[in-house]
């Protein structure tokens, strides 16, 4: 009996005589990393937002009596109020998450003096945000909380191409915030790209002075010019430049001049940038098809300098049988240039097609005919016998 009596007393000390030892452990240590959806110390919360509340210490049976429970979810009123259950309700609209907590901790600790409260973003509130100016699909948007003026521009198809990387977003409030989607030279970050508010009005602009960039992967974009810009300090804005980038044969197009963007022995050209002037991207893998009356069709690698004739040449030259004549097509279309198309500069993707001698290219008629002769003298040798 002695033994059972042990036993039994063994298993009741291992249960917690606590309920809320459970959610201590879930409590984690405030310097441990924690992921959470949104940061603390920027994202304010607001009607709408659902939360969950952590509560830890203090007695269970009293905290159960108060009707504190150790976890649950809580929804931000539409009046900004944050109503917790055996706490009361907490104005939190306008604030951070972690100065809710804190607003939350110091309402609790007037009631309970050794509880500790936790509060987290569990889903954030819908927003309904409108977009106008230079953009590609303008119009009203529902977005998230979470979500950042650029996530909206790119829900409306992205900034069009003479459209500035500055605006302004107006609130309710009738404050305006800067957009600036420029990146900070040297890292991978916006200047400025704030939160979504909702009923927001967000404006973007022309590019007054504006520099143009042409690159296979993007097409046609504009950035704005600051003064005293060059090469370098325009890619540094854009996030610096591609990993693919060819630097030796990208080029500056300024009045139809052209002006090299690298050299190996002082890399980046310190040229100041015009207003107007095109950086003309070209990309390591880059290439002019060249096909035809040509001793070795295929790929031939882009070079902004070259002309029709020069890929020609680099496609092993023209055969016998070549006929002379060059078409050029672009995305399926035959190109027109003004004067001789051989001595044209194609763009990267273009396909060179020179053309076979008439001879050559009507080679099936021409034996369709010589043989049709060639019947026609047998049967009149044959009738005339």
């Amino acid at each position: 009996m002695l033994l059972i009596l042990l036993a039994v007393l063994a298993q009741n000390a291992q249960l917690p005589t606590d309920p809320t030892s459970a959610v201590q452990e879930m409590i984690r240590d405030p310097e441990e990393t924690v992921l959470e959806l949104a940061d603390r110390n920027s994202y304010v919360l607001g009607p709408g937002d659902i939360v969950a509340v952590v509560v830890a210490g203090g007695s269970s049976q009293y905290l159960m009596s108060a009707g504190l429970s150790p976890w649950a979810l809580y929804a931000v009123g539409g009046d900004g109020y944050l109503s917790v259950a055996g706490i009361g309700a907490v104005s939190v609209d306008g604030l951070t998450i972690e100065e809710s907590q804190m607003a939350l901790q110091r309402t609790a600790s007037s009631y309970y003096s050794s509880v500790t409260v936790t509060l987290s973003l569990q889903e954030p509130r819908l927003l309904r945000v409108n977009l106008g100016g230079m953009v590609n699909m303008p119009g009203t948007y529902v977005l998230s909380a979470l979500d950042r003026v650029s996530d909206a521009l790119y829900m409306a198809g992205g900034i069009s191409t003479f459209g500035s990387r500055r605006g302004v977003m107006y609130v309710d409030s009738g404050d305006s915030l800067e957009i600036d989607l420029n990146m900070v030279p040297g890292t991978a970050t916006f200047v400025s790209d704030p939160f979504l508010r909702n009923n927001a009005d967000i404006m973007i602009g022309v590019c007054e002075e504006p520099v143009f960039i042409l690159s296979p992967a993007r097409g046609i974009e504009t950035r704005d010019l600051e003064p005293g810009d060059d090469v370098s300090a325009l890619l540094a804005r854009m996030g610096g430049a591609p990993g693919n980038m060819n630097l030796r044969s990208s080029v500056i197009l300024r009045h139809g001049d052209m002006f090299h963007v690298w050299t190996d022995s002082s890399g980046f050209s310190r040229m100041s940038l015009q207003p107007g002037d095109t950086l003309m991207v070209v990309t390591l893998k880059d290439s002019i098809v060249v096909g035809g009356a040509v001793n070795t069709p295929g790929l031939v690698c882009y070079n902004p300098e070259n002309t029709v004739s020069d890929y020609i040449v680099y496609a092993g030259g023209p055969l016998s049988t070549s006929g002379g004549g060059v078409t050029v097509y672009r995305n399926g279309i035959e190109v027109s240039f003004e004067g001789d198309a051989m001595d044209a500069r194609p763009l990267p993707g273009d396909v060179i097609e020179l053309n076979y001698s008439w001879f050559e290219r009507n080679d099936a008629l021409i034996s369709l005919i010589t043989s049709a002769i060639s019947l026609g003298i047998t049967l009149y040798s044959i009738s005339t016998r």
